[in-house]
């Protein structure tokens, strides 16, 4: 007999899919340098931002695609979910463990910028625990 699915789960799917529609944006937006997007930041930072190299490219990609696809793939109900969310964080770690190591502009460093920086951290894990819950009740299959 398959399980019901409660009313909280889609609503949890589709605040995922909202959320880490905010890193796509974030990463497409920085990376074809959309200038309205882009002003927010000094130059320092965009010369930081665009001077990424390919690898730490493709690792960012992979943390903001990963969580976007999790997400996707979690309103589908599908256990794939689980994956899509590890190599989001797989992403997640390597792009931090850069950016924090190669020259990140003092000013980027703001209670601010570590506070969304550990909300993403927490969303992400929460996000991973809440697949493997409900694979084991059978929710995602």
């Amino acid at each position: 007999m398959e399980a019901k699915t409660p009313w909280w789960f889609w609503l949890v799917a589709v605040l995922a899919i909202f959320w880490n529609s905010g890193g796509v944006m974030d990463f497409t937006m920085t990376h074809t340098h959309n200038e309205a997007y882009m002003s927010a930041y000094t130059q320092e930072q965009r010369d930081f931002f665009y001077g990424f190299p390919l690898w730490a490219n493709i690792v960012w990609a992979l943390g903001v695609f990963g969580g976007f696809i999790g997400a996707v793939l979690l309103l589908f109900r599908t256990k794939f979910a689980f994956h899509a969310f590890a190599i989001s964080i797989f992403g997640m770690v390597v792009s931090f463990a850069y950016q924090f190591t190669a020259g990140m502009p003092s000013d980027l460093h703001t209670p601010g910028t570590m506070a969304f920086t550990a909300a993403i951290w927490i969303i992400a894990g929460l996000l991973m625990w809440f697949t493997v819950v409900m694979q084991t009740r059978g929710i995602l299959k």
